[in-house]
């Protein structure tokens, strides 16, 4: 099991925090969503931590998100004194890289299968049975 530091929880309290705000919706998150959200905020976190200040991390949690699916805002968007012009650049690519995700929620009808859809989007996802 892998605990987030201090940091990093920061960071994802405040993409969670964004796609809150972004996507309106007052349903659960769908477990198996929001665990390979979590991984992938840490996966981005390895790439980026050692380039975010303290006072800037959960501006880089919103911009994460936002970058990522191209809400047209995100890292790009920033004054270049918040991350500086290479840093922000790197930052926006990186995000980018992750690929756009949608945010599945707990519904209450029982045919949707959140699994089918991640084995779609990512193939090599096998359910531990």
């Amino acid at each position: 099991m892998i605990t987030p530091t201090k940091k990093e929880q920061k960071f994802i309290d405040a993409y969670f925090e964004c796609v809150n705000f972004t996507e309106d919706n007052s349903n659960l998150f769908c477990e198996i969503w929001e665990r390979e959200q979590v991984i992938e905020c840490l996966a981005f976190m390895v790439y980026a931590e050692c380039y975010l200040a303290d006072d800037a991390i959960e501006q880089a949690g919103h911009d994460f998100w936002l970058s990522r699916n191209g809400h047209g805002s995100g890292f790009w968007d920033r004054d270049s004194s918040y991350y500086g012009d290479h840093i922000r650049d790197w930052l926006q690519r990186k995000s980018e890289q992750f690929g756009e995700t949608n945010a599945l929620y707990n519904e209450i009808e029982p045919e949707i299968d959140h699994w089918a859809r991640l084995r779609r989007d990512y193939p090599a996802i096998e359910r531990a049975e």
